[in-house]
């Protein structure tokens, strides 16, 4: 296996996805009360731990060994937060700065369970102070349940604004129920169930597999 397979292999949850999971945790109140610079700061916080995946520009080897730890670490997961609400508060008042600085860290946490949840590379959580890390392996790298589930629930957020918070509601219910189900029925590699959850990325053209967030196979 080459080094794109063997990176899908093993990667985190795709970028786009940790945008749309952090557009629908913001209908909870961070759109409504900060508007889109609010939920600018909620996708920054919830894509921020793959800052470490910079490391690729260093070569696979480099990035196999800091990807996933640098910025899936305690420190970042404690500190990033706080510090980007800091100008936040600046903006939008300080009175709001522990609401805002809660609802950055559920957007930095949503990105580490599903990076726990999803693949079968482990997270250390706890780096520096612990080099254990945690996976699942519950998905595949092109499942596109998870994608289409997120992808639809931002669509309807982004065009129909009065069903933003039903709409997310039911976009995370429902990846949280798919896990779930992953948990106790392992992935099927035959039929339309093993075509949807990855079997029609072998054939698919590249323009596809790149609007799912595949840039590597």
């Amino acid at each position: 296996m080459g080094v794109p397979g063997l990176l899908a292999e093993t990667c985190g949850v795709k970028i786009p996805e940790h945008i749309t999971l952090s557009i629908l945790l913001a209908q909870f109140g961070v759109r409504q009360e900060y508007g889109l610079s609010g939920t600018t700061l909620m996708i920054v916080a919830g894509c921020l731990p793959d800052v470490d995946g910079i490391a690729i520009v260093a070569g696979w080897r480099f990035y196999r060994r800091f990807h996933r730890i640098l910025g899936h670490g305690v420190l970042v997961t404690l500190s990033a937060p706080l510090l980007l609400a800091g100008p936040g508060g600046a903006v939008f008042g300080w009175s709001g700065f522990p609401l805002l600085w809660l609802w950055l860290q559920v957007s930095l946490l949503g990105h580490l369970i599903t990076d726990v949840a999803f693949y079968d590379w482990p997270v250390q959580l706890l780096w520096p102070f612990s080099r254990r890390g945690w996976a699942f392996g519950l998905v595949t790298w092109n499942d596109l349940v998870p994608t289409s589930v997120l992808y639809a629930a931002t669509i309807v957020v982004v065009c129909r604004p009065a069903l933003a918070m039903p709409a997310s509601g039911i976009g995370i219910g429902a990846l949280v129920l798919y896990l779930l189900w992953r948990a106790v029925q392992p992935r099927s590699h035959t039929g339309w169930s093993g075509w949807l959850t990855g079997g029609w990325a072998a054939q698919a053209a590249p323009v596809f597999r790149w609007l799912t967030g595949d840039f590597i196979t």
